[in-house]
């Protein structure tokens, strides 16, 4: 899966939970779809900026194994 098709899948899944919030009765199932929703939002942000932090260090690491050989 891409880094494109997961923030995707975070976004329509935080829309998703928008949609069930704005239908909940209770305000306890409003208020944790609401929550879960912008947990997935900003997961979503976060995805591109976590797999390029992941690709540095694994970069830093062949440097590093490169080095010591």
């Amino acid at each position: 899966m891409t880094d494109e098709q997961l923030v995707d899948m975070h976004r329509f899944l935080a829309e998703y939970h928008r949609t069930l919030a704005r239908k909940a009765v209770l305000d306890v199932v409003q208020q944790y779809h609401t929550d879960l929703a912008q947990r997935l939002a900003d997961e979503a942000a976060l995805i591109p900026r976590r797999t390029a932090i992941a690709q540095r260090l694994l970069e830093g690491e062949q440097r590093q194994r490169d080095h010591e050989e």
